[in-house]
C-alpha cells in the first residue's frame, strides 16, 4: 500500500553516488546509497534516480533510473534534476576542500540547479569539513545553498554547529547519523571471537588542497606520485607482528578502487608485498556491497584509515580502529563514543601506538562489543531522522 502523503509517484534525484567509474567502484558510497534506496522505498510510489557510468548494472541492482555520465556528469546531473520532483545531495562529507578546490562546488552544483528549475532539495546525512579543510569562501557558499533546502540532515555534532553558527534554521537542521546505519539491522551478531582482523588502508598524500582533482591531474601530467614505501613497510611490519603473535587471518578492503582518486586496491597489494606472512592474507573487492559488508561482520576488528570503514564496522557489528586522514573520521568516533580507539597518523610512531592499541582491542573485544551495543542502536535510531524530516519537509508540506 502506498504511503498516503503520496498520492502520485515522486520521483527522486540522489546525487550521492553514481558508479561513476566503470571498473571501479567506492563501497562507502554504493552503502550510502544502498540505505537512501532502502529509506525512500518504504515511502510508497517513488521513482529514484542517479548517476551511473554502468547505467544497466545501476538498473539491475537498484531498481534506480541511471543518468548516463559517458557524456559528461555535468550534463548527466542536470537531466537528473531536470527529470525530478525532488532533489537529494548527500550523505557523506559534502564540504571539504583538501583534495581539491572543485569538490564543494560539484557537491554543491545539484542545490544551484534545483533553484534554477524550481525542485526543492534536501541534504541528506551530510559532513562538513573543518577549521583549514574549508576554503575561506566556503562557509558563505554552504549558509547560501544549504539554506536553500527544505531540510538537512548532518551526521556529526561539529557539522551541526557549524551550520547553526552560519545561521541556518534549527527548525530545518537536524542532527541524524550516517545513513548507512540503517542497515545496522542486518548484522545483529558480533564476532567477538572471530580470528579474522580487517584492514583498509589508503594513500592520502595527494590531500594537499590543489584546484583540481587527481584525476585530472594525473591526465594533464600534473602529478608526481611520492615515495610511500616507508609507510608501507609500517604497515607491513605492523600486521605481520599481528599474525605471530595472535594467528589467525588479515583480510584487505579496499574501499576504493579506480583511477577517481589513489586506488585502495593498489595501496593493499603493495603492503601485502612486503609481509612476511602474506600466505595469510586475502584483499576482499567491493563487487558487491551486501558480499562486502558480510565480509567487514566476519571480522573481530578492523584497522581502518577511510572513513567508512570505522562505520561500515560498526555498522556490521566490528570493533574499528581509526587511524584518519581528516576531521571527518576523528568526528565520527568521537560521535560513536569510541575516541579512544584512534591513532593520529602524524605522530612519527603511529605504528607503534597503532600495535599496542590493536593487542588490547584484540583482548578485550567481548568486553568493548558489550559497550557498543547500545551506541550502535542508539545510532540506528537517530539515522531514522533522515526519513523522517525528509518526509515532513519534502513529502507532506
Amino acid at each position: 500500500m502506498s504511503d498516503p502523503y503520496i498520492p502520485v509517484m515522486k520521483k527522486i534525484f540522489s546525487s550521492s553516488w553514481g558508479q561513476l567509474e566503470k571498473g571501479g567502484s567506492n563501497a562507502g558510497d554504493e552503502a550510502i546509497f544502498a540505505s537512501q534506496v532502502r529509506d525512500l522505498s518504504s515511502l510508497g510510489d517513488v521513482r529514484i534516480g542517479v548517476m551511473s557510468a554502468v547505467p544497466e548494472k545501476t538498473d539491475k541492482m537498484y531498481g534506480a533510473k541511471p543518468f548516463d555520465v559517458s557524456k559528461g556528469k555535468l550534463r548527466a546531473m542536470i537531466r537528473g534534476v531536470r527529470w525530478c520532483d525532488i532533489v537529494i545531495v548527500g550523505g557523506g562529507e559534502l564540504a571539504q576542500d583538501r583534495s581539491s578546490l572543485l569538490y564543494t562546488p560539484f557537491n554543491l552544483h545539484p542545490i544551484r540547479l534545483a533553484k534554477r528549475y524550481g525542485k526543492p532539495v534536501f541534504a541528506w546525512s551530510v559532513g562538513i569539513g573543518q577549521g583549514n579543510e574549508l576554503a575561506k569562501w566556503t562557509p558563505g557558499q554552504l549558509r547560501k545553498w544549504l539554506g536553500y533546502c527544505s531540510g538537512v540532515t548532518v551526521r556529526d555534532r561539529p557539522s551541526l554547529e557549524i551550520l547553526l553558527n552560519l545561521g541556518l534554521n534549527p527548525e530545518k537542521v537536524k542532527l541524524s547519523s550516517d545513513s548507512t546505519f540503517t542497515l545496522a539491522g542486518d548484522y545483529a551478531q558480533p564476532h567477538s571471537t572471530s580470528e579474522i582482523l580487517g584492514v583498509a588502508v589508503r594513500n592520502v598524500s595527494n590531500r594537499q588542497g590543489n584546484i583540481l582533482p587527481l584525476e585530472i591531474r594525473r591526465k594533464l601530467g600534473l602529478y608526481r606520485e611520492p615515495d610511500v614505501t616507508g609507510i608501507r613497510r609500517r604497515w607491513a611490519g605492523l600486521l605481520d607482528r599481528h599474525i605471530e603473535i595472535h594467528g589467525g587471518e588479515i583480510r584487505f578492503f579496499p574501499f576504493h578502487t579506480g583511477s577517481l582518486s589513489n586506488s585502495d586496491d593498489s595501496e593493499c597489494e603493495a603492503v601485502m608485498a612486503m609481509m612476511k606472512h602474506s600466505d595469510r592474507t586475502s584483499v576482499i573487492m567491493p563487487t558487491g556491497i551486501r558480499s562486502f559488508l558480510t565480509r567487514i561482520s566476519e571480522c573481530r576488528v578492523i584497522i581502518t584509515v577511510p572513513l567508512h570503514g570505522s562505520i561500515l564496522a560498526l555498522v556490521t557489528g566490528t570493533i574499528p580502529i581509526a587511524v584518519p586522514y581528516a576531521s571527518k573520521g576523528y568526528r565520527f568516533m568521537k560521535e560513536a563514543g569510541i575516541a579512544g580507539l584512534t591513532v593520529d597518523a602524524s605522530l612519527d610512531n603511529w605504528d607503534e601506538e597503532l600495535s599496542v592499541l590493536l593487542d588490547r582491542t584484540w583482548d578485550t573485544s567481548r568486553d568493548i562489543l558489550q559497550a557498543l551495543t547500545e551506541k550502535r542502536s542508539e545510532l540506528a535510531e537517530k539515522c531514522t531522522l533522515n526519513l523522517e524530516l525528509f518526509r515532513q519537509t519534502c513529502i507532506q508540506s
